[in-house]
């Protein structure tokens, strides 16, 4: 599935990627494709050290949020 849309891209950009290319929708995807990866790995190393200072273990953690839902779901302990 794809989506038809329009952007503006500065001319020596579209230039330069149409030399590279004559499928200019799968330079544009892949360009996509790469900064989202990026961006999820920037959003995952400024997330390292965060749980660091927490009081409770991340299973404690789990645990007290399925108590407060009072979900079943994946409990080892029934």
């Amino acid at each position: 599935m794809s989506v038809k849309t329009s952007v503006n891209i500065p001319d020596d950009i579209y230039n330069e990627a149409r030399k590279l290319s004559d499928n200019f929708s799968s330079v544009v995807a892949e360009a996509l494709t790469e900064y989202l990866r990026r961006k999820k790995v920037e959003k995952a190393m400024s997330s390292f050290g965060k749980w660091e200072k927490r009081d409770k273990s991340s299973a404690e953690i789990v645990k007290d949020m399925r108590k407060e839902d009072k979900r079943r779901y994946a409990d080892r302990n029934r």
